[in-house]
């Protein structure tokens, strides 16, 4: 369409030579006409990018493949855990859309319209991640550590439905109505979730403290769930967190019901839900009528300078309260060349669990993730 716009600006200028007054107030008006339509295309263009987010991975304790003679070999090779293209924007109607495709495995992402319905009201229809917990809807490029908590993986996958969210001032709110554990059937999965910025403008959705402001902001926030495709699939989550541009801090504590869905579940951003060492975790239905927590927090080694990137180093403890008392620590590191646009990832991860070797183990991951 630009290519139109301006095409039409050279056509008018080749009569210049032969142009009288008359003939210049009239190309002043065209020129100031297809200024505003241009102004107006870039209001309403479309952004396209693309990430790749890649680990070498390393363990002792986790098998990794056969070999020609059928021996089981160590876990020490490479994935490629994303590798995505998306485009997003909004239209002439004011009506913003994303579409996001991976090609690593997952398949087709988000796929939906944020309609407006009124002041700060919007409603949410497609494919998209419910509003249950913040670190779910973290973007996997933003996290700092290698990969979501377990309790988070939980909500951080995609499913079609309707969403309706509101933002006063410091208060957010989101009820998320979402196809449940029966697909299409008509036992469906909702969520209802308020936030509140304690402190600032609050977090934003990035991990770490990385890009925060100087001074301290905090949220926190409670959502209550349910799949009614299964029985007693419902529970509490209470969350918070807060972060300055030194160091950042977030806990969460889910209560869950005796049954667990996992029809938002996102086990490919979770090793502890989709790695080697799910297996013992029954795909986080060892959750059932638990209350799992989960608490983390990063600092800031140096900062960003014209000649150097940024060191950032954090750890995290998760407790999934299961019957088997399983625990995760993970202590990273992480080297920001150009922010999260470009960063190199170093995370270490200890496994414990009364479950046995199946759940014990420690796994070492480095990494890169480019955004383009």
């Amino acid at each position: 369409m630009k290519k139109l716009v301006f095409g039409a600006a050279a056509l008018s200028l080749t009569g210049l030579a032969f142009a009288n007054d008359s003939d210049w107030q009239a190309l002043d008006q065209d020129i100031q006409a297809l200024s505003a339509s241009v102004q107006g295309l870039e209001g309403t263009g479309m952004n396209i990018g693309g990430r790749i987010r890649t680990f070498y991975n390393n363990s002792g304790d986790v098998t990794g493949g056969t070999n020609a003679q059928g021996q089981a070999n160590d876990l020490g090779g490479f994935t490629v855990n994303n590798a995505r293209l998306y485009a997003y924007g909004t239209t002439a109607q004011d009506i913003g859309y994303r579409l996001e495709i991976d090609f690593a495995g997952q398949g087709l992402l988000d796929a939906y319209l944020d309609i407006p319905v009124g002041g700060e009201i919007t409603a949410r229809v497609g494919q998209f991640r419910a509003h249950v917990l913040r670190e779910s809807l973290i973007d996997s490029g933003n996290l700092f550590f290698a990969d979501r908590s377990a309790h988070a993986s939980l909500f951080a996958g995609r499913s079609q439905g309707l969403a309706v969210m509101g933002n006063f001032d410091a208060f957010d709110w989101a009820v998320t109505i979402q196809n449940g554990g029966d697909s299409v059937g008509d036992e469906l999965f909702f969520a209802v979730r308020a936030g509140l910025d304690i402190l600032g403008e609050g977090t934003d959705l990035i991990e770490g403290a990385y890009g925060a402001s100087e001074e301290m902001e905090a949220s926190a926030g409670i959502a209550y769930f349910s799949d009614e495709a299964t029985d007693d699939a419902d529970g509490i989550a209470v969350e918070a967190s807060l972060a300055t541009s030194q160091f950042s801090a977030q806990a969460v504590i889910l209560n869950l019901g005796e049954g667990v869905s996992t029809s938002n579940a996102d086990g490919n951003e979770s090793y502890a839900a989709g790695g080697p060492f799910a297996g013992g975790l029954a795909a986080l239905t060892g959750f059932a009528d638990n209350t799992p927590f989960a608490i983390g927090g990063t600092f800031m080694l140096t900062e960003a300078s014209s000649d150097y990137g940024a060191w950032e180093i954090g750890a995290r403890f998760q407790d999934l309260d299961d019957d088997n008392s399983t625990r995760i620590i993970d202590i990273g590191a992480n080297y920001y060349a150009d922010g999260h646009n470009l960063k190199y990832i170093i995370n270490w991860t200890s496994f414990d669990s009364d479950a046995g070797a199946s759940l014990d183990g420690d796994l070492i991951r480095v990494g890169v993730n480019a955004r383009f």
